[in-house]
């Protein structure tokens, strides 16, 4: 029985030794950032637009992949850690704009992007084009009849004639206070815009008119009228007969609307009245 306790010492204390010295020999190695396989890494990538009240305000839209910090560098000093920022550049020129997308293992890419900054031009401005200008009849396809460009509900279009501008067809407008007329057309202008209204016009009394009115808006009833806010208005008072037409001229601003409309009538004129080749042109300045 003693035999076996000495030899059960023996064994035991000889395997916490071979333990102890294998212990002691193995080394090891605490693992450093990056050192797992990143499976995934961070692709950058974003898209640039420019402000349209704004021309030196950019908007940035971030379309990296795979990342979760990123780090913009605008070219002009200007950097940012938001997702999509914007950047406001301090002039026109070329900006070499740089983002770095991270994730989480420390992986990073960068992906640069010239982006010129440059005032735009101003667009040309809309000329409207004016259905029956000349109240000829039979050339304009959507009013065969030229009346038919210029009529609003609510009052009694103008007649037309053979005796208008230089003995073409134009609009008239009959004596007498009960037989007032009206001519009325909308259109779309550009908005913030100065513009210039012509018509051409003939009395053939002293004390009659024919009145010009620019409204900002369109109506749908000539009721409306009374309450329309109005950008320009003038009458045209030169008596030089029939046949002697003058020029009746109204520049107006459009302001933030782009639809308005014009509309002309007269007050019980003593005598016959007569209107041709209306237009409207944006005012070069």
């Amino acid at each position: 029985m003693k035999i076996f306790h000495k030899n059960i010492t023996k064994y035991i204390l000889a395997g916490l030794a071979v333990v102890g010295l294998t212990a002691c020999d193995f080394e090891y190695d605490i693992a450093e950032e990056g050192s797992i396989e990143d499976l995934t890494p961070p692709t950058a990538s974003f898209s640039a637009s420019q402000s349209d009240s704004d021309f030196l305000l950019y908007n940035f839209a971030n379309e990296s992949v795979s990342a979760t910090t990123f780090s913009w560098d605008f070219g002009d000093g200007n950097t940012s850690t938001e997702t999509d920022p914007s950047n406001t550049y301090p002039d026109e020129g070329t900006y070499t704009v740089s983002l770095t997308a991270s994730d989480a293992l420390g992986a990073t890419n960068t992906y640069t992007m010239d982006i010129t900054v440059v005032e735009p031009e101003e667009p040309e401005a809309i000329t409207p084009v004016l259905g029956a200008p000349d109240f000829e009849d039979g050339v304009d396809a959507n009013c065969l009849d030229s009346r038919d460009c210029w009529r609003i509900d609510g009052a009694t279009i103008h007649q037309t004639t053979s005796d208008g501008q230089d003995g073409s067809r134009g609009a008239k407008y009959p004596s007498g206070s009960t037989n007032n007329r009206v001519t009325y057309q909308a259109f779309t202008v550009s908005p913030n815009t100065k513009y210039r209204l012509i018509a051409n016009y003939a009395l053939q009394s002293d004390g009659d008119s024919v009145r010009a009115s620019v409204i900002n808006g369109q109506l749908g009833n000539f009721d409306e009228f009374a309450d329309a806010e109005l950008l320009g208005q003038a009458s045209g008072t030169v008596n030089e007969g029939k046949g002697n037409f003058n020029e009746l001229v109204i520049e107006f601003e459009t302001g933030a609307n782009g639809n308005i409309s014009i509309l002309f009538d007269h007050d019980g004129n003593a005598s016959d009245a007569y209107l041709d080749n209306v237009s409207v042109e944006p005012v070069e300045e």
